[in-house]
């Protein structure tokens, strides 16, 4: 195949003016790769000369020939000539000024080639710009090569890895071409600063039993200024060709693992370390994932039953039973695990064509893995591959998604069930819309008491959205302290095999603000990451959560008359957790058991969590059905509270009153009642007229309630009626709330038609004036239980413990 060459001779009698008589320089012609002998140059690039200005230099103007000349590209190559003619070689290939990179089809192909050019090649000139010493550096130096991880920072380059391992013959010079050591002499310290096997160094990759993942880890630590060339510059090493697509990012190290995946059956290409635990793509997304991956070895398919057999000893899987002969050696003495032994060995054995074969589509790789099924879920397998680090089969851990499979970060449990051979597909591709709960923070109210969002463990989350994978376990916990008081807390947002879960912590001693709040979420992470799994089965064990049903966890400060309160569910679109700090009697003590609330999920818009106790009408209210209840027999003013039991209400007091006492103005706009006047279009069902509002039955499909020129009036659902709420619930615990009430003019049970009638329905209303207001009538209103004023049930430990003190 041609390649073109530098005429060594031609570029240095050019650049020293010799010029024979009717002669035209030419300094770059083509020739065969296979049957020429030349040097080649690798470096680190800097100020460089390309194609067509080494090509057209003697075309230049005078100034602008002589700025290319000085550049330190320029002299480098010139530098290189010196060296090969030194050498014997009358041809020198240099990527810089070799490819003529204006054609997209010659750097494509010149890539690809690029791995056999340097093998091709007698030598390799290894150019260290920021060596000065005339000896190799012999030990790692992170003061001189502090930004190339101590070594020279040709060896933290992505195109230099190939560069050093293809070549027969690598001379290293110094910044002054001064020859400071070859690739021979250097084996050891090589090994030292690469992490390249001393064989590899001194034959190459061919031949050998070099593991994809070891390859990987050579390149993991290595720099390219394109995050494309991470990929490109590892194909010669693997032996495949693809085509170049300059702009696909960290695609271009997705397709180089699918070709490798389809030329080799090495499933150490699985075996890959992320830093930072991610779901998704069986794929790793950079090299760098392969860090610490060096010591992978494949296992020969002949192997690979016995690897099995010692992996399910060593784990003692299928409860087997023992007699132990010395502290290291046991014998099994379970028949019926001998025999599943033997089976999985014959299985491992007949199924050796389909476990070293992959297949690529479009639904993902199909593989053929023993699988163990994770304890506590029917999704989640840990698959063996068949390579080893030391002397245990590597595992990677699998969450079913329905048709593939996606990797997920490593479960801490230990299966004991034996492995079944299972053919399925592994996701390729990584799907950043799915596979995510994300809790919205509501924490507003736990400002109002002093306490600040102080930091987030183990990553940091922006805003106010928290986000989880929901294929596996996960744990973020957001740090809350008041610094003022000295407390703080810990609210833990999880998710475990498909089961979210919040959890309180609080620290028993006090802290200051000079402590790192990341070491006190990290003590807390800890803490609920082993608990994980208790956490989960609390919120589970009341069943499945529904749309209109809320989680709330609850933990008294220590030493103190307060407590954190978290509710957490679904409003309309968005998961929300709502933290909020509480007057605590002291009946409770430490986080208490998760609690199932609920909250009206249709209807008026209310404010706060809070549960409609009655109903047997709905009425329409901005296109939303609104629950009411009959009160035509009560006397009911908007914000009434009192005692509500089987359709009486006892009235105790009016919050609107309390405000008054409390010298809070009613003319603010933000607690002025919401008023729905008459004939407004919202009030009106299908079968509206004029000035009527239509009520429906629950209790009958055929039974409607007409209102004679209704008016609406209900509480405002804004934060200040939320917080006066909030204030009212120490005295007021138990308690139920009028927050809407419907007047009219007169009201009277209508047919289907909508013609009145004599109902003679001792369900129906009853008529009379029973408003607060001189003639109204109020025979419709909505009483509501507040969340916030809900009974919490005592700690029987508690008071016990206070019974024994007294």
């Amino acid at each position: 195949m041609k390649m073109k060459l530098l005429d060594v001779e031609g570029v240095l009698n050019r650049d020293k003016g010799i010029q024979r008589a009717g002669h035209k320089p030419e300094v770059m012609k083509e020739r065969d790769d296979t049957t020429t002998r030349y040097a080649i140059l690798s470096h680190r690039w800097g100020a460089e000369v390309n194609y067509e200005e080494m090509t057209g230099l003697m075309k230049m103007e005078e100034e602008e020939r002589e700025e290319v000349k000085k550049r330190h590209g320029y002299q480098k190559i010139v530098a290189g000539c010196e060296q090969a003619i030194k050498d014997g070689y009358e041809w020198l290939w240099v990527d810089t000024c070799c490819i003529d990179k204006r054609s997209s089809a010659e750097l494509s192909e010149a890539i690809n080639s690029m791995y056999r050019w340097y093998q091709n090649a007698q030598v390799c000139y290894a150019y260290l710009n920021d060596v000065g010493e005339s000896t190799f550096p012999t030990k790692k130096d992170d003061n001189k090569f502090a930004e190339s991880n101590g070594w020279p920072e040709w060896f933290m380059r992505g195109w230099t890895l190939q560069e050093l391992i293809a070549p027969k013959e690598v001379k290293f010079f110094n910044k002054d071409w001064v020859h400071i050591g070859n690739k021979r002499q250097l084996e050891p310290i090589l090994e030292k600063a690469t992490g390249i096997p001393r064989a590899v160094l001194r034959n190459g990759i061919a031949g050998r039993r070099v593991s994809v993942a070891t390859i990987m880890s050579w390149a993991a630590e290595r720099r390219t200024t394109r995050v494309e060339d991470r990929a490109y510059s590892l194909m010669g090493l693997f032996g495949v060709y693809m085509p170049m697509l300059y702009g696909e990012g960290k695609m271009a190290f997705q397709r180089l693992q699918l070709e490798i995946i389809r030329r080799s059956s090495d499933q150490s290409i699985f075996a890959w370390k992320p830093q930072i635990p991610r779901i998704g793509s069986v794929l790793a997304d950079d090299p760098c994932d392969f860090r610490n991956c060096g010591g992978i070895e494949k296992v020969e398919p002949d192997r690979l039953g016995d690897r099995l057999m010692e992996y399910i000893g060593w784990l003692e899987l299928g409860h087997p039973w023992y007699i132990r002969r010395t502290s290291f050696k046991k014998i099994a003495t379970n028949p019926v695990h001998w025999c599943r032994l033997a089976w999985l060995r014959w299985r491992a054995r007949t199924l050796n064509r389909q476990l070293y074969s992959f297949t690529v589509s479009n639904a993902g790789i199909q593989v053929c893995l023993p699988v163990i099924p994770i304890p506590d879920s029917r999704s989640h397998y840990r698959a063996l591959l068949a390579c080893t680090y030391g002397w245990s089969l590597i595992s990677i851990d699998l969450v079913s998604t329905g048709s593939s499979f996606d990797r997920i970060p490593y479960i801490h449990t230990t299966p004991k069930t034996y492995p079944e051979f299972k053919t399925f597909y592994l996701a390729s591709h990584q799907d950043v819309n799915e596979k995510r709960r994300t809790f919205i923070l509501d924490d507003k109210h736990a400002s109002y008491h002093g306490f600040k969002r102080c930091a987030t463990y183990p990553r940091e989350s922006m805003g106010d959205a928290v986000t989880l994978s929901s294929l596996t376990s996960d744990l973020v916990v957001v740090v809350y302290a008041n610094s003022d008081t000295g407390f703080c807390f810990v609210v833990g947002l999880g998710y475990h095999y498909g089961q979210d879960w919040v959890h309180v912590d609080y620290d028993e001693h006090s802290s200051t603000e000079e402590e790192n709040w990341t070491n006190f979420g990290s003590r807390a992470y800890n803490r609920m990451w082993e608990a994980r799994s208790t956490h989960a089965r609390d919120v589970a064990e009341d069943g499945p959560v529904r749309y209109d049903q809320y989680c709330m966890k609850h933990a008294h400060f220590p030493r103190s008359t307060k407590g954190v309160r978290v509710v957490w569910g679904r409003w309309e679109d968005d998961f929300k957790a709502m933290v909020d700090v509480v007057d605590c009697p002291g009946c409770c003590d430490g986080p208490r058991k998760t609690t199932i609330t609920s909250n009206d999920r249709y209807g008026l818009t209310m404010p706060g969590l809070m549960r409609t106790v009655s109903y047997s009408y709905s009425l329409r209210l901005d296109e939303e059905l609104a629950p009411v209840d009959d009160c035509s027999g009560l006397r009911l003013a908007l914000g009434d509270y009192g005692d509500y039991s089987c359709g009486d209400f006892v009235r105790t007091g009016n919050i609107f009153d309390d405000m008054r006492v409390a010298g809070i103005g009613l003319e603010d706009s933000t607690h002025s009642p919401i008023v729905f006047r008459e004939l407004s279009a919202r009030l009106q069902a299908d079968r509206n007229q004029g000035d009527l509002a239509i009520a429906r039955s629950y209790s009958s499909s055929k039974k409607y309630l007409a209102l004679h020129q209704p008016r609406v009036l209900s509480l405002p659902a804004n934060e200040r009626v939320s917080l006066l709420l909030k204030a009212l619930s120490t005295r007021l615990v138990g308690k139920h709330l009028v927050i809407a009430i419907m007047q009219c003019r007169d009201f009277y049970m209508v047919d289907e038609d909508g013609k009145r009638r004599d109902s003679g329905d001792h369900s129906a209303p009853a008529s009379g004036n029973h408003s607060t207001e001189t003639g109204r009538l109020t025979p419709l209103c909505t009483i509501v239980s507040p969340q916030v004023w809900r009974r919490e049930l005592p700690c029987l430990q508690r008071m016990a413990r206070f019974k024994s003190i007294r």
